[in-house]
């Protein structure tokens, strides 16, 4: 899927604030522009307001307030936002088939495969 207009970078999406903090810095390291967001309803907030938006969002599954699977649901309500990449980063056993990603990579994270993963969705 090509990416249209400018990108907005990476928005991360986890509970975890140790996991946030190191996806930001790997992340900046490689040269993206990253945003971080503790649950789903932060980074629907988020989306709602970011110019110009995200070009792919990391998504964890199992947060508070709002999990990973109610995101996306709402993120699909909103033409704006609903087709920005979700690349799903778990360690929930579950296949995510109903979160309709465009990749999922476990935790803990390969990181060559969530730069891949990235690289397909941001300029």
């Amino acid at each position: 899927m090509a990416h249209t207009g400018p990108c907005g970078g990476v928005l991360v999406v986890d509970d975890d604030a140790d996991i946030r903090d190191s996806l930001r810095e790997v992340l900046e390291d490689e040269g993206y522009e990253v945003a971080c967001v503790g649950n789903g309803r932060e980074a629907l907030e988020h989306l709602k307001a970011a110019s110009p938006r995200p070009c792919v969002i990391l998504l964890d599954l199992m947060m508070p307030v709002m999990d990973g699977w109610q995101f996306r649901k709402e993120q699909k309500q909103h033409p704006d936002i609903a087709d920005i990449p979700l690349v799903v980063i778990t360690a929930t056993g579950k296949r995510p088939v109903l979160v309709d990603a465009a990749e999922l990579v476990m935790k803990p994270l390969d990181l060559n495969r969530l730069f891949e993963a990235i690289e397909r969705y941001c300029p």
